[in-house]
C-alpha cells in the first residue's frame, strides 16, 4: 500500500511539473523572441569623438599610410561666397589720376596716367600684372621669370640682382618696378621713374593689398578686386578649417641641398598656418641644415623636390618620415613667389598633409 501511495505521489508531481513547463513556454511564446546578439548597454558605446588632430606616427613602428581622423566639417560663414559673388557684380570705380603711390623708401611716386611700358624687376609683380590682365604692358623683366609662359618673349634686362642699365634705357620705360634698392639712384639719374617695394618675404597676408595697388596703378581696379577678394576668401577658409586642429606633425622643408626656411619666411609662415611644426623654426631666413640635426629632430614628414635623396640615404633610413613613407613632393615654385598663385601653394601643401578632407572643405564653397 505504501508503495502505491508513493508511486501515485511521484506521478502527481511529474504531472504538475509538466503543466508548469507548458504554461511557461506558452507565456514566452506570446512575447518577442530574445535576440541571439543583443545590443550592448548604452554605456558601452563610445560617444566621445577623438581630438581633431592628425595621428602622430610612432618612430619605431612602420606604417604605409599617414591616417587622419576626419573632423566635423566646419560651417563656413554664410557671407563667404555670397559676399564674394555680390561684390564681383558691383562696379568698382576707375582710378582717379593723378595717383600717388608711396614706396618702401618713403618716396612718393606720382602717376598722371596708367603706365604703358613697364619693366617689372620682380617675379611677384609680373604675376600680379598678368593676373589682372595687363601683361602686355611689361616690356622688360629679369631672367628668372618663368611664369606665365608668355614671359619667355619679354626682354630680360638682368638677373635677380644684376641690371643692364643700357638695355633699360633703350626700352624707354615709363615705370621701373624693383624689389631692392641697389640700382634706384642710377635709374633715377637716367630720368627713369622707379617704384621700389620690398618683397613680402614673411607676410603673405599682404598679397591682396599688393594686388590692389597694381589695380590702381594700371586702372584695373575691378580685376584686381576680384583677384584679391578670392585670395582672401580662400585664405579665410583655410583659417576656419584649422580652428578644429591643434598641433600637427613635425616637418622638415627642404628647398634643395638641405636648405630650409625659418620662422620669418613665407614658407615658415605657411607651415605655421597649417599647424605644422617646423623643426627649423628657430632659424631666421634660409639656412642649410646639417644631417646630424635632421636625424636628431627626427621629423615625421619631409617636404622636398628630391625624395630619392632621403629614401636612398643610409644615414636617413631610421627617420620617422622615411620609415613611414611620408616624404612629400609639391610644386615648391608656388610658395616661392608672393603673388596670386601663392594661395594655390598653401592649398596644395595642406592637401598633401591632411588628405582629401582639406580639399573637400576648402574648395567646395569657392566659385572659381
Amino acid at each position: 500500500m505504501f508503495k502505491f501511495f508513493t508511486k501515485s505521489f511521484v506521478i502527481q508531481i511529474i504531472f504538475l511539473l509538466s503543466v508548469a513547463c507548458s504554461s511557461s513556454i506558452n507565456t514566452n511564446a506570446k512575447n518577442e523572441p530574445i535576440p541571439l546578439n543583443p545590443i550592448p548597454p548604452v554605456n558601452t558605446i563610445y560617444k566621445t569623438k577623438p581630438l581633431l588632430i592628425p595621428i602622430q606616427p610612432q618612430s619605431n613602428k612602420e606604417i604605409n599610410e599617414f591616417k587622419l581622423i576626419e573632423p566635423k566639417q566646419p560651417k563656413l560663414p554664410t557671407t563667404t561666397t555670397t559676399t564674394t559673388n555680390s561684390k564681383k557684380l558691383e562696379a568698382i570705380a576707375p582710378t582717379s589720376y593723378p595717383l600717388i603711390v608711396s614706396g618702401s623708401n618713403k618716396k612718393n611716386i606720382t602717376f598722371k596716367k596708367s603706365p604703358e611700358k613697364i619693366i617689372a624687376f620682380d617675379s611677384a609683380a609680373v604675376e600680379i600684372i598678368y593676373e589682372i590682365g595687363a601683361g602686355d604692358k611689361i616690356v622688360g623683366t629679369h631672367s628668372f621669370i618663368n611664369f606665365p609662359k608668355s614671359t619667355n618673349n619679354i626682354e630680360k634686362v638682368g638677373d635677380a640682382f644684376n641690371l643692364n642699365i643700357e638695355s633699360v634705357i633703350n626700352l624707354e620705360p615709363d615705370l621701373f618696378y624693383i624689389f631692392f634698392e641697389q640700382y634706384i639712384n642710377q635709374l633715377e639719374n637716367n630720368k627713369i621713374k622707379v617704384l621700389y617695394q620690398k618683397s613680402l618675404n614673411g607676410n603673405f597676408e599682404s598679397i591682396p593689398e599688393r594686388i590692389l595697388m597694381w589695380g590702381e596703378i594700371l586702372n584695373k581696379n575691378q580685376e584686381a578686386f576680384n583677384s584679391a577678394n578670392l585670395f582672401k576668401t580662400r585664405l579665410n577658409n583655410i583659417k576656419i578649417f584649422f580652428n578644429n586642429y591643434s598641433e600637427g606633425p613635425t616637418v622638415f622643408y627642404d628647398t634643395g641641398s638641405l636648405w630650409t626656411p625659418g620662422h620669418d619666411t613665407l614658407i615658415g609662415q605657411t607651415l605655421d598656418l597649417l599647424k605644422l611644426q617646423n623643426i627649423a623654426k628657430d632659424i631666421s631666413g634660409y639656412k642649410q641644415y646639417s644631417k646630424e640635426l635632421i636625424i636628431q629632430k627626427d621629423p615625421q614628414i619631409i617636404i622636398t623636390s628630391s625624395p630619392e635623396y632621403f629614401v636612398n640615404s643610409s644615414e636617413f633610413k631610421n627617420l620617422t618620415a622615411v620609415k613611414n613613407k611620408r616624404i612629400i613632393t609639391i610644386n615648391q615654385e608656388l610658395l616661392s613667389v608672393a603673388g596670386p598663385r601663392f594661395i594655390e601653394g598653401i592649398e596644395e601643401l595642406g592637401m598633401a598633409i591632411y588628405s582629401p578632407i582639406f580639399n573637400k572643405i576648402l574648395l567646395s564653397n569657392i566659385d572659381k
